[in-house]
């Protein structure tokens, strides 16, 4: 018995499934007409009233703004203020105090007078002093000093003229009662926040009044000035609209489309099944061969039909024919006897020819042992961070063009069509980017060529050129022989998942093509600009900078010029052999020049670069090492007070000191795996305001955009110790430091630095008595010291670090981990 055949679905029931969706359409589309009448009209009612009470608030606030600056200005132009500035008489002081209404402290200061307020107050105020002196306007800043916020306002000494010294008044909380007697809270929330430019979420909160509403409404910001903004929020209860109902024209317009459309589909029933029937007799008559042409149907559907019926018939019948035929006339035939190629040419076998093996590949004199290549395609140079190779041996002018072509089909499939192109100082990264280059070009990806830059200029030109994207041409800080690829799309680097995407493209040779050009830009002149005009060295510091013959050195040199710096030039000419020391500012032995040049010069510091300068270390002023963790704790001092409650990164391999710092300053410590690629896409991801590396990478993302940068952060280094008056020496000494060692490292493979680490963090012996972080690698924590091991992710070696109370810590952490090593890989020679 045949299986039950399934119910298909007929037109007639497509045809209800489209009327009722039409109908649901209609319905629908009426339905959000009228509630979006209702939603714009209350919206229109909103938006005004927003508006008028934000406008009130923001008036009473400038007017209150307006009778200080006008008050404070006729006490700087008064005569005694002069006199008592220059005579030192303080006796007016108490006059004027009763003359400016909310005031809390008055104090005259001369210019030298003036250089130690951040030590009392803070930062802001200094910078407030400072700019006044220099002419610009007079500007109200809301400060928190110990958890109590105060209003300082500075004034040239006179009003007019070349200003002599500074009336500095301190206001208090008391000094907006007039202002606060002329909102009301019962209207909605009105709070004036301070902040640096309008698009930060954050700032200083400087007045609030009313509750925050329960319901959402849409706030109102009015601008003070330049770095003052009111918001005002509706309360619950503002202004209702009442609008008529309007359900009853659309339903009228809802069941005349239904009758309608009923009827229509009556019709068509109709017309279906008419057309049904006549289809059915066609069929019939067909293959009785009573009739071979289409008789023609009121439906286009059936004629349509008709003639494929027709067609398919006449080729079957056809083929019928034609192998009734082929089956009267065959026969049996044997099988031919295979017969052997005759016009392909004799190859003579090679004889075999002696092993010719290269020279293994080095780092500091080691061998680097990578995993062997079935194919010639070099996988291992597409690392966690960047693509980076020997140069001819793994990065030939073939493997660079596809690496062109695939990152620029990626920038275009991401939507892109520009990509900025900068080069280090090395043999070959000029020749290297324009080999890139005409991948790029290939692909359709337009150029910007930006020149012989550090990389942090590159990533500059990506936050402020007309392309999001680029690429660095650097190795690094590694051997000469060396060479490689930093590659940003949309302002972020690419992440280790990415890289291998780009691998992957390659070996499918999955390229995009279209027209595109290149064009020279210089972006310099406009990088040294923008930190110029954000970096303010408040006094003539003496330095020496230290570039290792890598490409940050003349554009260093300028730039700590043009910030007023005295500066000694060491290794700062750009040499591709490296012909001083290694540019590897991480290693000790490579800082011993800068540590002389500093002492020999008698200078207040020493910046030392790597290859492209997105590292930075410092020395001071005795030839001490401030290790980046330590120069990561001044920043934060500096930073984390302006922006309390803000998240701060630091790698695995940081000072355990660094945490304890953050909590104490107001932030929130994370501690993240090194690499410069995965801070940068954490820092995004929590939106933190500075992240550091042991390495010398510093994110600064306070005043700047979050990037790598070492020329930068030694700018915002030297603001820092130029408003310090003691030596660098004293400042770094009152930081807390541990004994510790610089970065270690031990030579492996690439297949057992994973295994190793992993067996490591399964040994309860060494793990027993810490506390143990395997973020990245393992670290182990104990109460007077701690302990890493991690694998690098550019080389085929564990990286390692210690730090603790004394030498003695040092050394039975160290010991612990040693006899760790043993047990799971005894063949390692540990460097301790």
């Amino acid at each position: 018995m045949p299986a039950p055949r399934k119910k298909a679905l007929t037109i007639v029931t497509y045809s209800r499934i489209a009327i009722w969706l039409a109908l649901l359409f209609i319905a629908s589309g009426y339905a959000l007409q009228s509630v979006q009448i209702n939603l714009l009209t209350q919206s229109d009612v909103d938006s005004a009233f927003s508006e008028a009470v934000a406008s009130q608030a923001a008036l009473a606030l400038k007017t209150r703004l307006t009778d200080t600056k006008r008050l404070q200005l006729a006490a700087s132009s008064h005569e005694a203020t002069l006199d008592s500035l220059q005579t030192g008489n303080r006796t007016w002081l108490s006059d004027l105090k009763s003359l400016l209404p909310g005031t809390e402290d008055i104090r005259l200061l001369t210019p030298s007078q003036s250089q130690n307020l951040q030590t009392e107050f803070s930062f802001a105020v200094q910078d407030l002093v400072n700019r006044t002196l220099r002419g610009d306007d007079m500007k109200l800043e809301a400060v928190n000093i110990n958890g109590e916020q105060s209003f300082f306002w500075a004034s040239p000494v006179p009003a007019t003229g070349t200003p002599q010294g500074v009336l500095l008044v301190r206001y208090g909380r008391d000094w907006l009662n007039a202002f606060r007697s002329s909102v009301s809270g019962d209207l909605g929330q009105i709070q004036v926040m301070q902040k640096l430019t309008p698009q930060e979420n954050s700032g200083i909160e400087v007045f609030s009044a009313g509750a925050t509403p329960v319901k959402s409404a849409r706030p109102v910001t009015r601008p003070i000035n330049d770095y003052w903004f009111l918001t005002y929020t509706p309360s619950d209860h503002r202004p209702v609209v009442s609008l008529l109902d309007l359900s009853f024209p659309w339903i009228l317009s809802l069941v005349a489309t239904l009758s309608a459309l009923f009827i229509l589909l009556f019709i068509q029933k109709r017309i279906l099944q008419k057309n049904h029937r006549h289809f059915q007799q066609f069929l019939e008559r067909f293959f009785k061969e009573e009739i071979r042409e289409n008789p023609g149907f009121s439906l286009q559907l059936f004629n349509d039909l008709a003639d494929d019926v027709r067609l398919a018939s006449e080729q079957v019948f056809d083929r019928l024919s034609s192998a009734e035929t082929s089956l009267k006339t065959a026969s049996v035939k044997a099988t031919p006897k295979a017969r052997t190629r005759d016009d392909l040419p004799e190859i003579d076998e090679e004889p075999e020819r002696p092993e010719v093996r290269e020279p293994p590949a080095t780092y500091d004199g080691k061998p680097l042992d990578f995993p062997s290549q079935e194919n010639s395609f070099p996988d291992h140079i597409f690392r966690a961070y960047d693509i980076r190779g020997i140069v001819e041996k793994e990065l030939d002018d073939d493997i660079v063009r596809n690496i062109g072509k695939a990152l620029g089909s990626e920038v275009r499939q991401r939507g892109f069509e520009r990509i900025n192109l900068a080069w280090d100082g090395r043999l070959s990264s000029k020749h290297l980017a324009k080999v890139l280059q005409d991948g790029l070009l290939s692909a359709g990806c337009s150029v910007n060529r930006l020149g012989m830059l550090p990389t942090g200029a590159l990533y500059f030109a990506c936050f402020e050129s007309d392309t999001p994207c680029g690429v660095m041409v650097t190795g690094s800080h590694n051997p000469a022989e060396y060479n490689g690829f930093k590659a940003v799309i949309d302002q972020q680097p690419l992440s280790e998942q990415e890289i291998q995407k780009l691998a992957q493209r390659i070996r499918d040779e999955d390229y995009s093509q279209g027209y595109a050009g290149a064009r020279e830009d210089a972006i310099k002149d406009k990088y040294i600009e923008r930190i110029t005009d954000d970096v303010q060295v408040a006094r003539e510091i003496k330095i020496v900078i230290d570039a290792g013959n890598g490409v940050s050195g003349p554009l260093a040199a300028e730039l700590f010029r043009e910030l007023g710096a005295d500066v000694t030039e060491l290794y700062c000419d750009v040499d591709g052999h490296f012909p001083n020391h290694h540019p590897d500012p991480g290693e000790p032995e490579n800082l011993e020049d800068l540590k002389n040049a500093v002492l020999l010069h008698g200078a207040d510091l020493g910046f030392a670069f790597d290859g492209d300068g997105d590292r930075v270390l410092m020395i001071d002023n005795e030839g001490n090492i401030i290790w980046p963790d330590r120069m990561m704790m001044l920043l934060l001092e500096d930073i984390l007070p302006r922006r309390p409650g803000t998240d701060v990164l630091f790698d695995v391999k940081s000072s355990r000191h660094l945490a304890p710092l953050i909590n104490r300053l107001g932030g929130r410590p994370t501690m993240w795996k090194t690499g410069h690629s995965l801070m940068k896409r954490k820092l995004k991801e929590v939106n933190a305001v500075i992240g550091g590396e042991f390495s010398g990478h510093f994110y600064i993302a306070e005043r700047w955009y979050g990037f790598d940068d070492g020329l930068y952060t030694g700018a915002r280094m030297l603001e820092i110790l130029s408003t310090r008056n003691d030596s660098v020496a004293n400042v770094c000494n009152a930081l807390p430091e541990d004994v510790s060692t610089p970065e270690l490292t031990i030579t492996t493979t690439e297949a057992d630095k994973f295994s190793i680490i992993e067996a490591l963090s399964s040994d309860a012996e060494l793990t027993a008595e810490g506390r143990v972080f395997t973020v990245d690698g393992l670290r182990i924590e104990f109460s007077d010291g701690w302990g890493l091991v991690r694998a690098s992710n550019t080389t085929p070696r564990l990286t390692l670090r210690f730090a603790g109370e004394s030498e003695e810590t040092v050394a039975r952490i160290q010991a612990l981990l040693k006899q760790a090593l043993t047990r799971h890989a005894p063949e390692i020679q540990t460097p301790f």
